[in-house]
């Protein structure tokens, strides 16, 4: 059998997604170049992942970041450390293909403290804001539903809508064509906004993203230009599903109310990347920071010393650190909440993940 074979079948018998699902996944989605696997002592493969190239916009630069995609262990081969090694291998190998993170969503809340034993650190949230069926998403502005809008223009508007965000894992375009053929095989919902433009004619104003989830509407994501245009999207998907309440998985810093939930997962594999993105950003910072690693100690295991825009090691600094800390705390300082990052004198911004196909 193929590597692509040996990982549906792992698939398959690890995860309970259609065959439709199945199919559309690694007739679109699957790279062979990005698969990564294990074989026992007789040779058959027994576990499997995809480590799946990403961007992420990080203080203003995009960094490339990879995310582990259907991490996956034979049912009869499970509690013999095969995953734990799979794991190393594709922390090693997104660190030396330059990757700035590597990034996951835990399949149960269980897995979050099986990765807590590679660094993974839970940096991703999302704000839980749940709507009664009787909301109706009122609007001050004139929104139009449109209803076929060409590919190209949702793409434009897409990409300019990711990268409003402050700091998001991107996603292409052959991506976002993905994410729709998936919300196809769910059954769910993609809604397209427009309004007017005095110069420019009708332009797209908000996106959506849903699909029904027992007994209410899953809101997946919602993309605009302002708070209204995202309400008018939201107000579409009411005219769709009158008299069901909504989840919506909004911004993390979103000022609406709403419970902050864990989301996903990030490990640093390049420390320095990391904090010269910060220091460019953030020219009149100045830290004196020692990262240890105990599994890419060649890669992060340094002294950084931040100054003028700029992050250089140095090893035999002796002075005064500002921080001395592991690569997984490192984590929890820069992607943290703006008040956080003040107490801990760190520019921290609170990154966001979204419509990944888990």
């Amino acid at each position: 059998m193929s590597k692509r074979d040996d990982i549906i079948r792992i698939w398959q018998e690890s995860f309970k997604d259609s065959r439709a699902y199945v199919n559309m996944y690694f007739d679109r989605v699957y790279r062979e170049d990005e698969a990564l696997t294990l074989t026992d002592a007789s040779g058959a493969t027994v576990s499997s992942l995809l480590l799946q190239h990403y961007a992420m916009k990080f203080h203003g630069s995009e960094l490339p970041v990879s995310y582990v995609a259907g991490a996956a262990t034979r049912r009869q081969q499970r509690g013999k450390g095969y995953m734990s090694q799979l794991m190393r291998m594709a922390l090693k190998a997104s660190a030396e293909r330059g990757d700035m993170a590597c990034t996951l969503i835990p399949a149960t809340s269980a897995l979050y403290y099986f990765y807590r034993k590679f660094d993974f650190s839970t940096v991703f949230y999302t704000k839980e804001q749940r709507f009664t069926a009787l909301h109706s998403f009122p609007v001050k502005g004139s929104y139009h539903t449109m209803d076929n809008p060409a590919p190209a223009d949702v793409w434009d508007a897409f990409d300019r809508f990711q990268h409003r965000r402050e700091c998001y894992v991107t996603h292409t375009r052959r991506d976002l064509d993905n994410i729709l053929a998936d919300l196809e095989s769910d059954g769910g919902d993609f809604v397209v906004i427009g309004t007017d433009d005095e110069d420019r004619g009708p332009r797209i104003a908000s996106m959506a993203w849903a699909v029904m989830r027992d007994d209410l509407l899953l809101v997946t994501d919602v993309m605009g230009e302002s708070e209204d245009a995202r309400t008018a999207a939201m107000r579409r998907l009411r005219e769709l599903h009158p008299g069901v309440p909504f989840l919506l998985y909004g911004r993390p810093g979103d000022t609406m109310g709403g419970r902050l939930m864990p989301r996903a997962m990030a490990r640093i594999t390049n420390a320095g990347m990391m904090l010269e993105a910060v220091a460019q950003a953030s020219p009149k910072w100045e830290s004196r920071i020692r990262v240890t690693d105990r599994l890419l100690p060649e890669i992060n295991s340094h002294t950084y010393i931040i100054s003028k825009g700029s992050c250089v090691v140095d090893d035999t600094y002796t002075g005064e650190l500002d921080m001395d800390i592991p690569v997984d705390v490192l984590a929890d300082v820069a992607f943290s909440s703006s008040e956080i990052g003040d107490i801990m004198r760190f520019p921290s911004v609170r990154p966001m993940i979204s419509l990944m196909l888990d």
